[in-house]
């Protein structure tokens, strides 16, 4: 697990204490040299129920407002527990035009 990885997850079970987490490092599949630059999120919080998906998006912005100066790419994908059952999963990162996914 990269450095950013790893504190990414660790600021957000701090922050939202969800029920299910996966931040996902996604840079090898992307043109480039960096290798942390493009992460996925998945976040199932009870924090999100009253919260609009732009208002979960922006809660998770400001959480990681000075991260983002060093990030290229954050794929957010936020459910509450009831949304979360009835999708069972989040989307699949499209492929990038210069990146290396097979």
């Amino acid at each position: 697990m990269s450095n950013m990885q790893q504190h990414l997850t660790e600021q957000l079970q701090l922050s939202l204490s969800p029920s299910y987490l996966e931040v996902i490092n996604e840079s090898c599949n992307h043109a480039g040299p960096a290798s942390e630059s493009h992460f996925k999120l998945i976040v199932v919080s009870d924090q999100f129920n009253e919260l609009t998906l732009i208002a979960r998006h922006r809660l998770i912005n400001h959480l990681f407002k000075e991260e983002l100066t060093h990030i290229h790419a954050l794929a957010m994908h936020t459910y509450t527990a009831d949304e979360w059952q009835v999708k069972n999963g989040a989307p699949t990162s499209p492929k990038c035009s210069g990146g290396h996914l097979s």
